[in-house]
């Protein structure tokens, strides 16, 4: 079984959890800081998934790490420990912060642009993305690239919409080479 389906799997049992405890945004708040510090600390990394590391203090660092954690995400942590799957917390952290997304309603988009987009521009454009999202709720997270020269390129989850004259130039040099030869 690979790494997505087995944090889909323990991604979808915890949200099924959290949803009955009415505690989603904890969990995915404790989620996301803890693949935060497993991807970038190499130490924490070592200590979570080294043999020789007993699971008590495996669970007490992650205690020590996110202070305040429900009893819910506490066992479910444990849980990861127990079953040798810590390796899979980021991959189980994104595919939770997706599905509760879905459950919420929100979807969450990347615009490019090649300079900064002004505020009513974006919100003109939220505004026509909305009939791509079918109700729910959108969330823009603007970027600056300057290497689209021109246009925008739009990213819903592993979908790109790529609109940039970068993106253009790339095909008509490759129309032309093409032709060439």
């Amino acid at each position: 079984m690979n790494e997505r389906t087995i944090a889909r799997r323990y991604a979808t049992a915890l949200l099924g959890l959290a949803d009955k405890a009415k505690e989603v945004e904890q969990a995915e708040e404790a989620l996301l800081g803890l693949a935060g510090a497993y991807r970038a600390s190499a130490e924490f990394r070592r200590a979570l998934t080294h043999p020789r590391v007993s699971a008590k203090d495996k669970k007490d660092l992650l205690r020590k790490t996110v202070p305040g954690l429900t009893p819910l995400v506490g066992e479910f942590l444990d849980l990861l420990i127990e079953k040798n799957r810590t390796t899979c917390l980021p991959e189980i952290a994104d595919v939770f912060d997706d599905l509760a997304d879905q459950y919420a309603g929100i979807v969450r988009m990347t615009v490019e642009t090649a300079v900064p987009m002004p505020e009513a521009q974006r919100a003109r454009l939220a505004g026509r993305l909305s009939g791509l999202a079918k109700g729910r709720r959108i969330e823009l997270d603007a970027r600056v690239n300057p290497d689209l020269l021109g246009g925008v390129r739009v990213r819903v989850r592993d979908t790109v919409v790529d609109g940039s004259v970068a993106a253009r130039l790339k095909g008509l040099k490759e129309l032309l080479t093409s032709t060439m030869r």
